[in-house]
């Protein structure tokens, strides 16, 4: 019902009625749609703010579940990570030393992937931190499973020259039927017996008598046979795979450089030439060009308590 509005005149004493002009309905009227508008604009924000559409509410489901998953797919590339961790482990400390090889440098198992804008196009999307650090996660484990994958190929080949390389390995001893009491110098730091000083000795002395008749330890080529300063008349065989060995205060050579020779096969005699106190074989191994212990190649010509023997003996003399 629309409203009347009357105006009392004071001349008549009475209430006449008063008839808006059209100006006035106007703006009646705009006043009235103006403000159904406002409502509507603020109940429609209201709504919109606080209340998700059937589509909306359908989107932040299905974002839950990606985020979800997500969080799943980085708990397992954790997981997977420690197990590849695991096998670089055994690959550098078992595998590898197995076979002699060159361990992978930690510069090329660590090498990081891409540059820094590499995940630029993740920024902008829902919880990017967590995508960006998932997928970094997994393109480092791609990466690490492929230097892996390199690694055991390379092992591959290796254990295919096993049988090669087990024939080249020097691991007898350099004179035949020798007991351990024989041994009067082990590996490592010693009182030396000409000089008196302390020094690092390189090798195992085996005291013997001049004559007595030196074996090459494992198929070769002979690098060496010359008389080489205190080693005195000295014989060096490449075994190749990284291996030498080395026959010094010899007496006899029996072989020339560049000469072929198997294990087992006589390349010297003992004499006492060189820097020595008296006659005896001074023997070494070199392994990568560095001095190793040649007690532990002794293991094919002695049963295991006789090697734990001798290993004891050359750490301690």
């Amino acid at each position: 019902m629309s409203n009347i509005f009357y105006k009392y005149n004071q001349e008549t004493l009475n209430y006449e009625r008063v008839y808006p002009s059209l100006k006035q309905r106007i703006w009646v009227v705009f006043r009235q749609l103006l403000i159904g508008i406002l409502i509507g604009t603020g109940l429609f924000a209201l709504a919109f703010y606080y209340f998700d559409s059937p589509r909306e509410q359908q989107l932040k489901k299905e974002n839950k579940l990606i985020l979800a998953q997500y969080q799943v797919l980085s708990r397992r590339i954790d997981e997977n990570e420690k197990i590849l961790t695991d096998l670089q482990g055994r690959d550098e400390n078992l595998y590898r030393s197995f076979f002699n090889a060159e361990p992978v440098p930690a510069s090329i198992r660590q090498l990081g992937v891409g540059g820094v804008n590499r995940y630029e196009e993740l920024l902008n999307i829902p919880n990017s931190k967590l995508v960006i650090e998932t997928t970094r996660k997994l393109d480092l484990m791609t990466r690490k499973m492929y230097v892996q994958s390199n690694s055991y190929d390379e092992l591959v080949e290796l254990a295919k020259t096993k049988e090669e390389r087990i024939k080249h390995i020097p691991s007898i001893q350099p004179l035949k039927g020798i007991n351990k009491n024989r041994m009067s110098s082990g590996f490592g730091m010693r009182m030396h017996p000409v000089y008196g000083n302390l020094r690092f000795h390189s090798g195992i002395d085996f005291n013997v008598e001049i004559g007595t008749p030196i074996y090459a330890t494992g198929d070769g080529v002979v690098e060496s046979a010359k008389y080489n300063g205190g080693y005195g008349n000295c014989v060096v065989i490449d075994h190749g795979f990284g291996y030498k060995s080395l026959y010094g205060h010899c007496k006899d050579l029996l072989v020339r450089p560049g000469q072929k020779v198997t294990r087992g096969e006589q390349i010297a005699t003992v004499g006492m030439t060189g820097t020595t106190s008296g006659p005896h074989v001074h023997y070494e191994v070199h392994v990568k060009n560095q001095p190793d212990n040649p007690a532990k190649y002794f293991f094919m010509d002695l049963d295991p308590k006789e090697y734990e023997e001798i290993m004891e003996l050359s750490d301690t003399q």
